[in-house]
């Protein structure tokens, strides 16, 4: 069963509400902190500047969100989002610059297009959904039932797993199958609350 009980919509409408409750900002931080870490370091940030921009970027986030209008139809939130943690990238970009009073070479993050920066958001958003998609369905499986589909997942023949674990090939096939159903679906619920 899926951590994020109430729709992403509602999560943003009670952010995007004056009064901004604890528990709706911690579940959002739970949900897209990573993704933002994670979209800073496709920009070729390096690791400490990210988790300093991811905290900058919430607080932007945090500063911003009551003026959100929440219409799928015409602006996705991720490509909101996305926005205010490139400007926050690019405003860092061109401090470092001024700092150094020069020109650093800094990665391809200023210079990204609309449609690049697009790109990695949505890679970088289908890689934390099925992480967190995985992270959700591990409790509702036995530890051998998880540990050959990790086995499956490093790369390893149903053959080597049936070796080193001592479970049937056929038992394996089962598991994997079950497991990859399980986190498909969910996967699927994540994307309908969260994207």
């Amino acid at each position: 069963m899926t951590d994020f009980q109430p729709t992403r919509a509602t999560l943003l409408q009670r952010l995007c509400n004056e009064e901004k409750d604890e528990l709706s900002w911690e579940e959002f931080t739970d949900a897209y902190k990573r993704y933002i870490y994670l979209l800073i370091r496709g920009m070729k940030i390096d690791h400490h500047d990210a988790e300093d921009l991811t905290q900058t970027s919430l607080l932007g986030v945090w500063e911003r969100i009551s003026s959100f209008d929440y219409s799928p139809e015409e602006c996705k939130f991720r490509t909101w989002l996305y926005r205010i943690v490139r400007n926050k990238v690019i405003d860092h970009i061109r401090k470092a610059n001024t700092k150094k009073n020069k020109k650093v070479d800094i990665p391809d993050a200023e210079t990204h297009s609309d449609p690049e920066i697009y790109n990695i958001a949505e890679k970088e958003w289908r890689a934390h959904i099925s992480d967190r998609a995985y992270s959700n369905i591990q409790g509702n499986f036995s530890e051998k039932v998880m540990q050959c589909f990790d086995l499956t997942l490093e790369g390893k023949s149903t053959a080597e797993i049936s070796a080193s674990t001592g479970i049937a090939e056929a038992t394996i096939y089962v598991y994997k199958q079950r497991v990859k159903d399980a986190l498909c679906h969910e996967i699927r619920i994540l994307n309908d609350k969260w994207s």
